[in-house]
């Protein structure tokens, strides 16, 4: 072991020697620790080297959990962000003459009743799901362990994730009723759950992952030798019509799925490209429209500057006086008759040139306007025309989704075969 694993794990287990894992007890049956207890473990983990036994400093840290908590093979250790729950695996004792066992012997009414009132509309579904995450990434995770032990540790893991959300969501404390739930809620969601894990693995195999291959190549209609050099029994990927998917045909199917989905991808991306480029314009419109109406005022009013000017000259041209007073700026100023209405007339020159060059201005804007009208119309037939296609592309699928669909669907039901 290198050097300064040594030393980090030498603080490491000084800090689990003096901590109290108990106080961190949600109950019984499940711990949960904040990532700030061992953030300085994690930071200085990452940083090091570990031996090739483990994957991430995950694994070691989880090796250090199980000692520590006593754990045994069926619980578990979750990392999840912001914390890491410790879950320990529980079985319920039932009479050998209970009728209904798969509930851990509460009536099927009871436990529908506890499922409406904790989680209405499926509620657990999505909280499941995010645990699903962390755990596929981690504990099921195709890159550490091999179809084999997949099968050996799936159930209990998915079990375990089952009663955290149980145990976090409800105000149930009994063991036997949240276990009788947990199941009640597993069997309703397996089949979701199996199909997201084998997606993930495809997903993963599609983008040319070696882990994903060499997990995947342990499903063979021949006896195959792993990586880790021992020989395993034919154990075929098979659909419901009981055809042997290989990697040959698998990875065929996945890059044209892939394709299809790129399409459909692509097609998304234009819809919000030419939704983004409508937007602009109908912004840019409304600004044609303000600046209409903005010009449309400095009209009126070079307007009415003009006809006070008139009024003004109307005046000037009723009397004879040489010498008038006019009021100029708020004061009063005499001026020679001449030399004021050759004033006022270029004043006036000056209001016809403004108005003029507010007219053409604003001739120019509802010229644009128009323009723009018409661009948003062409942008909107476009719009509703690529928003119709990636509708019906969606709607009905590429005939490759359904080949894919049968592999995903033999996959999962392949992980769970015994």
């Amino acid at each position: 072991m290198d050097e300064h694993l040594r030393e980090i794990e030498k603080k490491l287990d000084a800090l689990l020697a003096t901590f109290d894992a108990q106080s961190y007890k949600i109950n019984d049956v499940l711990y949960f620790f904040p990532d700030e207890i061992f953030q300085d473990s994690i930071l200085l983990l990452r940083e090091c080297k570990l031996p090739k036994t483990y994957s991430s400093y995950k694994d070691f840290l989880r090796d250090k959990f199980f000692a520590k908590l006593g754990f045994e093979e069926n619980d578990l250790i979750l990392f999840i962000d912001g914390g890491v729950y410790g879950k320990v695996y529980f079985q319920i004792e039932l009479p050998a003459d209970c009728a209904e066992r798969r509930g851990c012997g509460l009536p099927l009414e009871l436990l529908k009743e506890h499922k409406q009132t904790f989680f209405a509309n499926d509620s657990y579904k999505e909280d499941v799901l995010a645990l699903l995450r962390y755990v596929i990434d981690d504990n099921l995770s195709f890159r550490k362990i091999n179809p084999i032990e997949f099968k050996k540790i799936y159930l209990s893991v998915l079990v375990n994730i089952f009663e955290i959300v149980v145990m976090e969501d409800t105000s149930l404390k009994d063991l036997r009723s949240i276990k009788g739930l947990s199941y009640y809620l597993l069997r309703d969601m397996f089949d979701e759950l199996m199909l997201f894990i084998a997606g993930n693995i495809l997903f993963h195999f599609s983008n040319q992952d070696k882990k994903a291959f060499e997990f995947l190549s342990y499903f063979s209609v021949y006896g195959s030798v792993g990586v880790d050099g021992e020989r395993y029994k034919a154990n075929p990927i098979l659909d419901e019509s009981s055809y042997a998917w290989n990697m040959t045909t698998i990875r065929s199917t996945m890059i044209q799925h892939k394709r299809a989905k790129q399409a459909i991808y692509d097609k998304k991306n234009a819809l919000i490209s030419i939704g983004k480029k409508l937007e602009l314009y109908k912004i840019n419109e409304q600004e044609l429209k303000k600046q209409i109406k903005e010009g449309n005022k400095l009209i009126h009013g070079a307007e009415a500057k003009i006809a006070n000017i008139h009024k003004i000259l109307d005046k000037l041209q009723d009397t004879d006086a040489n010498e008038v007073v006019f009021v100029e700026d708020g004061q009063e100023k005499s001026y020679q008759r001449k030399e004021l209405l050759a004033k006022i007339y270029k004043k006036e020159d000056e209001a016809i040139s403004e108005k003029t060059k507010l007219l053409k201005s604003l001739k120019d804007a509802e010229m644009a306007l128009e323009n723009k009208k018409k661009e948003i119309y062409v942008w909107e037939k476009k719009y509703a025309e690529n928003k119709g296609l990636l509708a019906v592309a969606e709607k009905s699928g590429h005939p490759i989704d359904k080949q894919y669909e049968r592999i995903q669907r033999a996959l999962a039901k392949t992980l769970t075969a015994r």
